[in-house]
């Protein structure tokens, strides 16, 4: 039995005056398995961080089913971790405070989330800061917050909606190696939207590719690269430029399809 699972799901947006409603998901069927990392991938403006905020329970569908572990849900999962592309710290706090914002919007003790958001910083290379605000980081330590921030809470089911699109190669290559650092210790459940091939490649069990708006899955790629994975590893293997190839070939022809090219 599937972890997370879309079924048949549409979402439109209504427009005011009148207008059509833009209707952005279309039938979308996709199921994410227990400990599986899965990346989501497709032209831009397909419906990805749709179908990702669906899962998540921000975004309810029109029609269609979420499920989890089978069972209907509706609203928010409190089991579930969100990583946005935004920078989402505030500002008037501490990297420390910011860490601990999640573990204090669910009550655990002040001594108990100090603890622990000053251990996680410590792992994500920001010890030191615990005193800092954002305006003192770098964007790529902003981000290494925000990350340790979700998994102070320890969820279960991981979702990220293009993290790292906003930092430099370096850095980007560095946190990815993080995600599977911590994916590999904690045997988390993953869902990762993403406009990168070789950034889905390198992390996912599965890469689905998803057609033009109205978005839904039209192919999937089960990525047998072995593990445990790090980017500077697999990215320039022969399989990995096989299956990079074979991805690109056709979102190009998602993109022909859709006007794009």
């Amino acid at each position: 039995m599937s972890l997370l699972e879309l079924k048949d799901v549409t979402v439109s947006f209504p427009f005011p005056h009148g207008r059509p409603p833009l209707l952005a998901l279309d039938g979308l069927t996709l199921s994410v398995e227990q400990g599986e990392l899965v990346a989501l991938v497709g032209p831009s403006g397909c419906g990805k961080t749709t179908a990702l905020n669906v899962l998540a329970g921000q975004v309810r569908p029109t029609s269609g089913q979420v499920r989890l572990a089978g069972e209907p849900v509706e609203g928010m999962l409190p089991s579930v971790g969100y990583i946005s592309q935004a920078d989402t710290l505030l500002p008037w706090r501490t990297v420390e405070d910011n860490v601990a914002l999640a573990m204090e919007l669910r009550g655990v003790p002040k001594a108990q989330r100090r603890e622990t958001a000053r251990a996680l910083m410590a792992k994500m290379g920001l010890g030191g800061f615990e005193r800092s605000y954002p305006r003192e980081l770098s964007g790529g330590m902003k981000k290494r917050a925000a990350i340790a921030r979700v998994l102070a809470i320890d969820p279960t089911i991981l979702m990220m909606d293009e993290p790292f699109a906003p930092l430099d190669a370096l850095t980007r290559q560095r946190l990815q190696d993080e995600i599977l650092t911590t994916w590999e210790a904690t045997g988390c459940t993953i869902l990762y939207v993403t406009h990168d091939l070789t950034e889905a490649i390198t992390l996912a069990d599965r890469v689905l590719l998803m057609s033009t708006r109205p978005g839904k899955v039209v192919r999937e790629y089960v990525i047998d690269l072995p593990r445990p994975r790090r980017v500077m590893d697999v990215k320039f293997t022969p399989h990995f430029v096989e299956l990079e190839r074979a991805i690109w070939q056709d979102l190009e022809t998602q993109l022909r399809e859709g006007g794009g090219l």
